[in-house]
């Protein structure tokens, strides 16, 4: 199904060891997924997430891409959110824990500061890192989501429809092929039949089970809770640093016309629509929101992605883009302007070096001279 299953070879790929487990404590959950190495060396990091049951797997193709070049400017992570995947299951939702998920990931992998990402109900948990953990991330770049209640719009009753049915069998007493059959018979959608497919798992035991924790992804969407995966809650506050949102033009999850507001509200570094917005040309195409899917809106995507990299993520705010580093000065605004007597100096805005809380880089400037 997918065009660039053959540029793995490309790139250093290494898979997460460990197995999902359910925890009892929120604070024990363990993200896993797939790094990707970039192309250079002591490049910053990506860390993405996929949309809600979908294999970190199907990201792979669009990262490792040469034609992308999104691993000449970051290594990658490829995250599974928690209770999917393979990512430890807890029965919370709540944004502030699944931001904290973020953060434990990167101290565990010695990761100082990164460029959060993420597709659909992934690009929420980037976003509500980024909210809660500013001094952390360097920018947030969302693909099809934007920070709103979403519970009402067709494409989610739709997933809340599929997960209900799936929730009326008892995959451990199924063949395989019974669920298969399952699956062809109750999920019209052919991308999420397929989805769902692949998240089957077999047991040690010889039994079926979903690498998806089915249970707690049936009660969370059957009720309207604050923690609700469609829900962006206001306790999340504000996202101050750099952010890019680009969705597909017939988008069924970000409506052009009304729901690219909240992203200006959630972020209000986002200069708005052709700068820090944007929608993608296309098809009206019930399955645009899986952008890999289709070869040249995935490579219009992956442009946008890699000009955020490049020119926008990291850099200072006072700043328009990377090119004014080292060029661009600020003026100093300690005392009124109404002072007559002060003289106003300009200053180039700090960049730090990403990994500068495990490595000695800022060493030798920390030891006073002799």
């Amino acid at each position: 199904m997918y065009r660039f299953r053959q540029l793995w070879k490309f790139s250093t790929l290494q898979f997460h060891k460990g197995v999902s487990e359910y925890q009892n404590v929120s604070q024990n959950v363990a993200l896993r997924g797939v790094t990707l190495k970039g192309r250079y060396n002591d490049l910053p990091n990506l860390i993405f997430f996929p949309e809600a049951c979908d294999p970190v797997e199907n990201w792979i193709p669009f990262f490792s891409d040469p034609a992308n070049k999104i691993l000449d400017y970051r290594n990658v992570h490829i995250l599974s959110p928690r209770n999917f995947g393979t990512s430890d299951k807890h029965y919370s939702f709540d944004v502030e824990d699944l931001a904290n998920d973020v953060v434990r990931y990167m101290y565990y992998n010695k990761i100082t500061m990164a460029t959060l990402a993420g597709h659909g109900f992934g690009a929420k948990v980037a976003l509500a890192a980024g909210c809660y953990h500013p001094e952390r991330t360097t920018g947030v770049f969302c693909i099809d989501y934007t920070p709103m209640d979403q519970r009402f719009h067709e494409a989610f009753t739709e997933f809340r429809g599929f997960i209900k049915k799936l929730s009326q069998i008892n995959t451990k007493e199924m063949t395989k092929s019974q669920i298969e059959a399952f699956l062809k018979e109750n999920i019209e959608c052919v991308k999420w039949r397929s989805i769902f497919s692949d998240n089957l798992i077999k047991l040690p035991s010889g039994q079926w089970d979903w690498k998806f924790a089915l249970k707690f992804l049936n009660d969370n969407i059957s009720f309207n809770k604050a923690d609700s995966l469609a829900f962006w809650p206001v306790k999340a506050g504000l996202f101050t640093g750099r952010a890019h949102f680009a969705f597909p033009e017939f988008s069924r999850w970000v409506h052009l016309g009304t729901n690219t507001l909240p992203m200006l509200k959630v972020c209000p570094q986002v200069r708005g629509f052709g700068h820090d917005v944007h929608s993608v040309q296309g098809d009206n195409n019930t399955l645009n929101h899986w952008i890999y899917e289709f070869k040249d809106q995935s490579f219009v995507f992956a442009s946008r992605f890699t000009k955020f990299l490049s020119m926008y993520d990291g850099v200072h705010l006072l700043l328009k883009d990377r090119t004014e580093v080292g060029k661009e000065f600020v003026p100093s605004i300690i005392y009124s302007k109404k002072d007559p007597n002060h003289v106003y100096s300009d200053y180039s805005p700090a960049h730090y070096y990403h990994n500068w809380r495990f490595n000695n880089v800022y060493k030798n400037q920390d030891i006073q001279n002799k």
